[in-house]
Parts: structure tokens; C-alpha cells; sequence
């Protein structure tokens, strides 16, 4: 468990006041600093095979609940166990989302961990196979992450289901998967349909079911199934295996506005499930053995999702928040109004289906609408039915080592 009287490392009491008060970093207007009353540090709960060693507590001017602590990747539990080439595939791809924009651009989130060419600078290193590992550990340094006096945060999983469908509808394939409709606007941040100059509410789910958008030239496709449609919609992205032996990639291209309804709290308030067995199959499950009562209780959330064609980037994984497809197994949805997206995180979480932690560097390259705070990960498994297992049955105790480029740290 974690040490709740922290340690400095050896490598903090080496450096002096000045470098920790730059630490994060010299080049933001939010610098840290150090805290005057160090909040206490509550231990990770469940069993944790190493308690790293910690410099002195950081507190962010910018969200004084937060607070970070300098460590060394010797004590990064599992750190010489990962596999740094997968990270580094995926490390490589914030590099592609990175050289789209100015140098100039902040990355954001509450950190402030300097701007886009900061990390093009690192992007643009040779690395050797086989020398993953050691370009981390050199140009990086790693942080400790506390939030509210706990390192302690909840971490999900989320997947590309696989669907069948066809082009045309049929007695089979009666289920129409539609793209983002014309009328559909925003204004002042709100979404809606302009009815005369004003802006009215969109269409809800149950109006989109019962035809309100049917015959406008909206169908993308049909597939067979309205349970794997509205899970579909939950993870923002999907394979669909044609009746003609192609491949249709479906990507998130935007929703109608209204808020989502976690229909499986509904589940554990009538007492259909228990809350610790709450799990995506466990609702799925439900609603094939309650037919009528599970197309009922799905059309009590009134958000809907509205999908596109994915482009040839989703050959190699969905497009994430980023704009750059995801890497099974490395990329994790934040939160970016405290994470900026691209940056790595050392993991250390429950594993879904193991005794042993998952442990590994993953790039925070998405986003998600139930994803909120700053310790809070959704992890991407990939596509298909043994990733849905993993990413139904994750709902992991875990924490996360803030990787920073050392050139921003040393100011």
C-alpha cells in the first residue's frame, strides 16, 4: 500500500527548492507550488505490491485538491515488466495528433504541461528497436498523482463491438443505424431543431425509434439486432461484418442533445441487479431474457448517438478524441479538463479478469461523457467479443504516474 508518511526520493534530495517549484512547469502561468500544510495522503485500498518512494507533496495553484509527488521509474510498480514498444506505437500516434497543430498551443487541463512543441520535440527522436524503455526513462519523469488526499481513482474499459448488418433493409436486418441529420444545429452550446427561428429540443431516443427520422435519407445501414445498436451507441464506435463479406467501420459523429440515462441504475433501483454485479453483460443479459420490458427500459434514456463512415485510419483502431486511431490496450480515455490529451500515464489498476494488476503505459488519447475528474481512466481493449469482456467486467480500483518531458521540468 502507499505510504501515507511519503519519503523523498533520492533523486528529489538531490534537487533543490527551486527545480520541485518548477517542476510543473516554469513555462505556465499555474506553476506548482509546494503545499504550506501537506493534505494527507490516504493509502490505496486492496492489496498493492509496492509503495513507491515520493518526493515532498506539490500542490497545483490551479486545483489545490490536487497534488503530485516526483518519483523515479525504479519505483513505478510492474515499469520493467511492460511492453514499451506497444506504448511506444501508441506514444507515436499523439505524435501524429500533435504535428496537426501549432507549436504554440497550450495542451491544457489542470497540469499545464507546456505546449504542443514542447512535445514535438520528443516526437521527432530516433528510436531504436528494442530502446522503447530506455527513451521513456530518459526524457521523461515520472509523478505521483493525488486527488482530495487519496491516489485512489475508479478506472472502466470500453471496446469496438462487432455487429452484422447490410445496406438494405430486410426482414433480418431491420434496424437502422442513422448519420448526423441536417436539422440538427447548435447554438449557444445548446443542440436542438430551428422550428421557426427558435431553438427546440431534438428528437429523444423513443421518437427516433418510432420513425421520426426514418425516410430522410439518414440510413447509414441496417443491422439485426436493437440491443447491439444501443450498446453500440455507449461505446461511440463500431465494426459491422456485411452481408456481403465487406467490413463497415462506424464512427461517433455526434448526438442529439439530450442527456444520457444510465439505464442500469434503473436496474439496481427495482433490485434486478445487485450494484456490485452491475456490469454492461449483466444489463445486456437482462434485456435478452426480458424482451418487451428491456426495449422499454432502453428507450428511458433519451440520448441518442448518430454515427459516420469511419475513414482508412479505423483500419488500425477506432478515432479517438485525439483524432488518431486508438491502440488496443494503450490508450485511455480522461477527463481533459485535468488531463490534456496525448500526455502518458504509468497505470496501476485491478485487472479485469486476472488476480495479477494491470500495469502498463498508456496515452490519453480519448475522451468519454462518464468519464469525470482528474484520477478517473476509461481503458480501450479493442474490437470485438473478448474485448467486451474485458472492458464490460472492469470496474478497477487503481492510480496513475504522470510521465513529463524533462526538458519542461527542468524549466
Amino acid at each position: 500500500m502507499l505510504d501515507p508518511v511519503l519519503k523523498p526520493s533520492s533523486l528529489l534530495l538531490a534537487a533543490s527548492f527551486v527545480a520541485v517549484m518548477t517542476a510543473l512547469l516554469a513555462a505556465c502561468t499555474a506553476t506548482p507550488e509546494r503545499a504550506s500544510k501537506p493534505m494527507p495522503v490516504a493509502p490505496l485500498p486492496g492489496r498493492v505490491e509496492h509503495s513507491p518512494r515520493l518526493g515532498p507533496p506539490l500542490a497545483l495553484k490551479n486545483d489545490p485538491a490536487v497534488q503530485i509527488f516526483a518519483t523515479d521509474f525504479n519505483e513505478l510498480p510492474g515499469w520493467h515488466q511492460d511492453d514499451h514498444a506497444a506504448a511506444f506505437q501508441s506514444f507515436q500516434r499523439s505524435c501524429t495528433g500533435w504535428r496537426t497543430q501549432p507549436d504554440e498551443r497550450a495542451l491544457g487541463g489542470i497540469f499545464e504541461l507546456g505546449r504542443v512543441g514542447d512535445w514535438k520535440k520528443l516526437c521527432g527522436i530516433g528510436v531504436a528497436n528494442g530502446q522503447e524503455k530506455q527513451f521513456f526513462e530518459r526524457w521523461f519523469r515520472p509523478y505521483a498523482v493525488a486527488s482530495s488526499g487519496s491516489f485512489d481513482g475508479l478506472f472502466t474499459g470500453y471496446f469496438v463491438p462487432q455487429l452484422r448488418g447490410s445496406l438494405r433493409p430486410g426482414p433480418r436486418f431491420r434496424v437502422p443505424v442513422y448519420g448526423l441529420p441536417n436539422d440538427l444545429v447548435k447554438r449557444n452550446g445548446q443542440s436542438g431543431r430551428l422550428v421557426n427561428g427558435q431553438l427546440l429540443p431534438y428528437y429523444q431516443r423513443a421518437d427516433i425509434v418510432a420513425g421520426a427520422l426514418a425516410g430522410k435519407g439518414l440510413e447509414l445501414l441496417w443491422v439485426d439486432s436493437d440491443i447491439d445498436a444501443f450498446f453500440m451507441e455507449i461505446q461511440g464506435s463500431g465494426q459491422v461484418l456485411m452481408d456481403d463479406g465487406s467490413i463497415r467501420h462506424l464512427s461517433f459523429a455526434g448526438k442529439n442533445g439530450h442527456g444520457y440515462y444510465a439505464i442500469g441504475k434503473t436496474l439496481v433501483d427495482r433490485g434486478e441487479i445487485t450494484r456490485e454485479n452491475l456490469s454492461m453483460q449483466t444489463i445486456r443479459d437482462w434485456i435478452i431474457r426480458h424482451p418487451q420490458e428491456g426495449r422499454d427500459l432502453m428507450l428511458l434514456n433519451p440520448s441518442y448517438v448518430f454515427f459516420k463512415f469511419g475513414d482508412a485510419r479505423t483500419i488500425d483502431g477506432p478515432i479517438g478524441s485525439m483524432n488518431v486511431p486508438l491502440t488496443a490496450g494503450y490508450s485511455l480515455a480522461v477527463d481533459k479538463h485535468y488531463l490534456p490529451l496525448g500526455v502518458p500515464l504509468w497505470l496501476d489498476a485491478e485487472h479485469p479478469a486476472s488476480q495479477r494488476r494491470l500495469q502498463r503505459l498508456v496515452m490519453a488519447q480519448d475522451t468519454g461523457g462518464a468519464i469525470k475528474g482528474v484520477i478517473r481512466g476509461d481503458v480501450f481493449w479493442g474490437t470485438g467479443e473478448q474485448a467486451g469482456d474485458m472492458a464490460g467486467g472492469m470496474k478497477s480500483r487503481g492510480r496513475y504516474f504522470l510521465l513529463v518531458p524533462r526538458h519542461i521540468v527542468a524549466g
